[in-house]
C-alpha cells in the first residue's frame, strides 16, 4: 500500500495553518499576561508599603504566621504575590481556550472561580487579626492601669477568642465543614468565659479593696484632719481616686493610698473606747 507524502504534507500543512493563528495568539497572551503580572505585582506590593499597611500588622499573629515563610514576607508582598498567581491563572485559563485544552482550561477555570472565595476569607482573616491585635493591647493596657496581675492573661485570651471566631468564619467562606467544630462550640465558648470570668474576679481583688478602703476613708476622714502614717504626718488636703493627698508641716504634698490608711484608722476608732 503506498503512501502519498504529498497528500500528507498537505494536510499537515493545511492543520498547522488553521491552528497558527491560535497558537500565536495564546502565545502572545502568555507573554503579555506574564508580563503585566509581573508590573502588577511590582505595583501593588509598592503600593501598600507606601500606605504603611505593613506597619499597621506589626506585632499580630498575622505577621507572625508571614515570618515564618522566610525573610522578607509581608502582609503587602503576599497580596502583591496573590495578585500575580491570580493573573496567572486567568491568562493561562485564556490560553488554554486558545489552544484547543479543554481539560486544562476546565481545571483553571474552577481555580479562577474559587479565587474570590480565597481571597474574602484572607482578608477577612487579615481584618481579624489585626483587630485581635488592637483588642489585645487596649485590654492589656486597661488592665495594666488598674495594676491587674492578671493583665497578660486575659488580652491573650481577648486575642485568642476573637482569632478563633475569625478562624472559624475563614474556614466557613473557603467551603470546610465544620459541623462538628461548631457543634462542641457553644460548649468551648462558654468554658472559655467562665475561666475569663473567674481569673478577672481573682485579679480584681486589689483594685476591688482599694475601692472599698477609700470609700471608707472618706466616711472617717474630712479635708483639714490632721493624720499621721508610717512614712508621713500632716492636713487632708484633698481626696483624689484611690487616696488622699496630704500636706506636711514642712508644705511638701504627698499621695498617700486609701489601703495604707484603712487600717491603721480602723484601729484607731476600736482603741478610742478604751481610750475613754
Amino acid at each position: 500500500m503506498a503512501i502519498d507524502l504529498s497528500s500528507l504534507v498537505d494536510q499537515a500543512r493545511s492543520a498547522l495553518l488553521a491552528r497558527a493563528p491560535g497558537a500565536l495568539t495564546g502565545l502572545g497572551i502568555l507573554l503579555g499576561g506574564y508580563v503585566a503580572s509581573r508590573f502588577c505585582r511590582a505595583a501593588i506590593e509598592r503600593l501598600l508599603k507606601a500606605a504603611r499597611v505593613d506597619v499597621a500588622l506589626e506585632g499580630t499573629r498575622l505577621q507572625s504566621l508571614l515570618s515564618a515563610l522566610g525573610p522578607g514576607w509581608s502582609a503587602s508582598r503576599l497580596v502583591a504575590q496573590l495578585a500575580y498567581l491570580t493573573l496567572g491563572l486567568l491568562t493561562l485559563d485564556t490560553v488554554a481556550g486558545y489552544w484547543g485544552l479543554s481539560s486544562l482550561q476546565n481545571a483553571l477555570t474552577s481555580a479562577v472561580n474559587y479565587l474570590p472565595k480565597a481571597l474574602s476569607a484572607l482578608a477577612l482573616f487579615a481584618a481579624g487579626t489585626y483587630l485581635a491585635g488592637v483588642a489585645k493591647r487596649s485590654v492589656g493596657g486597661v488592665l495594666r492601669e488598674l495594676r491587674n496581675p492578671a493583665a497578660g492573661v486575659l488580652e491573650s485570651l481577648t486575642e485568642g477568642g476573637i482569632l478563633l471566631v475569625v478562624g472559624l468564619v475563614s474556614l466557613d467562606l473557603l467551603g470546610a465543614n465544620l459541623t462538628f467544630i461548631t457543634s462542641n462550640l457553644t460548649l468551648v465558648v462558654g468554658g472559655i468565659l467562665v475561666t475569663v470570668v473567674f481569673l478577672g474576679c481573682w485579679a480584681m481583688r486589689s483594685p476591688a479593696e482599694e475601692l472599698v478602703a477609700n470609700y471608707y476613708v472618706r466616711r472617717m476622714l474630712s479635708v483639714g484632719d490632721h493624720v499621721q502614717t508610717k512614712a508621713h504626718q500632716g492636713t487632708v488636703l484633698e481626696f483624689v481616686p484611690l487616696g488622699l493627698i496630704l500636706r506636711e508641716a514642712t508644705g511638701d504634698e504627698y499621695f498617700v493610698p486609701a489601703r495604707e490608711l484603712i487600717g491603721g484608722l480602723r484601729r484607731r476608732q476600736a482603741l478610742k473606747p478604751d481610750a475613754t
